[in-house]
């Protein structure tokens, strides 16, 4: 099962122009399975997530891209999220665990001092992370390759997504079909997935595609 995991609608993210409706058409083109509705710390899409799904009979995930004092984690499973910036990253893992959800370090080495960096190797109860982004070059999506790898930490891609034109750029192919999110966080706790890149026509290995690019 392919997802996009993590991604702002124009509903829910004040810097998203995004609607969820034009996210989910986007997905469908490309033959995504799913999307995870990951909005700048809210889960105010949990009003409208049930709704979404009956509309448009696609598989809709929710969760939360939370800014610690380190940088975002994409987390699922919260009963809340905190106010941004409000928390460093250990505090966060503690409540992830608490709620039985899952934590994945987003875009980690992106040049915006919004990602863990090199505690994604080191922090306790982190589960996975977010190796390819779109919104990050490609160095550092192998930077963060290569460092979840040694510290043994399930690998995930995503478009993080704010226009349409960005979905699906990068996705998680997961092992196994995915009904809700206990299914998620089961399967990222347990590593069973692996990136891809979108080549513009289907769905490629991530790791390739960013070493191609480097050597263009």
């Amino acid at each position: 099962m392919i997802l996009d995991t993590h991604m702002h609608t124009a509903e829910y993210s004040p810097d998203s122009f995004l609607p969820i409706a034009e996210a989910v058409a986007r997905a469908r083109e490309m033959g995504i399975d799913g999307l995870c509705v990951t909005d700048h710390d809210t889960l105010g899409a949990r009003e409208a997530i049930d709704g979404w799904r009956q509309k448009f009979q696609f598989p809709l995930f929710l969760g939360v891209e939370v800014l610690t004092t380190r940088g975002d984690v994409v987390c699922f499973g919260l009963d809340e999220a905190p106010p941004p910036a409000a928390v460093a990253p250990e505090e966060l893992m503690a409540h992830v665990a608490a709620c039985g959800g899952c934590a994945t370090a987003a875009h980690p080495f992106r040049n915006n001092n919004r990602g863990l960096e090199d505690l994604i190797a080191t922090l306790p109860g982190l589960h996975g992370v977010e190796c390819f982004n779109a919104s990050t070059d490609p160095a550092a999506n192998l930077r963060a390759l290569d460092l979840a790898r040694a510290s043994g930490r399930a690998l995930l891609g995503a478009a993080d997504a704010h226009w349409r034109e960005r979905v699906g750029l990068f996705v998680t192919e997961f092992d196994d079909d995915l009904r809700d999110e206990r299914d998620l966080i089961r399967a990222v706790r347990a590593g069973r997935c692996r990136p891809l890149a979108w080549d513009g026509a289907k769905f490629v290995d991530a790791e390739a595609f960013c070493r191609a690019r480097l050597a263009e």
